[in-house]
């Protein structure tokens, strides 16, 4: 899950390196608890009808997502992050609570926040599906995100956004 989670993190990390500027260090807030991917009905039809999403992926795959994803469990993960970034895990609770600037006050120079589902991954663990949430103020967007192993590194073979704002 970690070296997963690095790989698109850090991607997303430079590619907004616009929005934190050079020498300064960030916070990347995590939510602790595993984002719940969608409803019910969703998580059904992405099992069973391969035509909804990622048609190219492994049922293995999708089926490894939905398992690992029936009940909420912390997400626990070991993250490479750029130089300058520092990984925060958060409690839902936490991050929920509502004091007026609260939340750039306890985490100063972040992205937002992100909230990650668990992983789900072929037999051969080359191929991950999750699903991922970014809070940023008055914007944010979540999606799921197909990922392979290519040369030993983890790179986006598919994305499909569920939401944004």
């Amino acid at each position: 899950m970690g070296a997963v989670l690095s790989a698109y993190l850090s991607d997303e990390v430079l590619h907004n390196a616009h929005d934190w500027g050079s020498g300064r260090g960030v916070q990347m807030v995590m939510q602790r608890e595993a984002q719940s991917p969608g409803n019910w009905r969703w998580r059904w039809i992405m099992l069973l009808d391969k035509r909804s999403l990622f048609p190219e992926s492994s049922r293995t795959s999708r089926f490894s997502f939905f398992l690992t994803n029936l009940f909420e469990t912390n997400v626990q993960a070991e993250l490479h992050l750029p130089s300058g970034v520092t990984p925060v895990f958060v409690s839902r609770k936490e991050l929920e609570r509502p004091e007026a600037n609260g939340f750039q006050t306890r985490f100063p120079n972040n992205l937002g926040y992100i909230a990650v589902s668990h992983i789900g991954l072929n037999l051969s663990k080359s191929e991950a599906i999750f699903y991922i949430d970014h809070f940023c103020g008055l914007c944010g967007g979540g999606g799921y995100v197909v990922m392979r192993k290519v040369n030993g590194q983890w790179r986006v073979a598919d994305q499909h956004s569920t939401w944004v704002s």
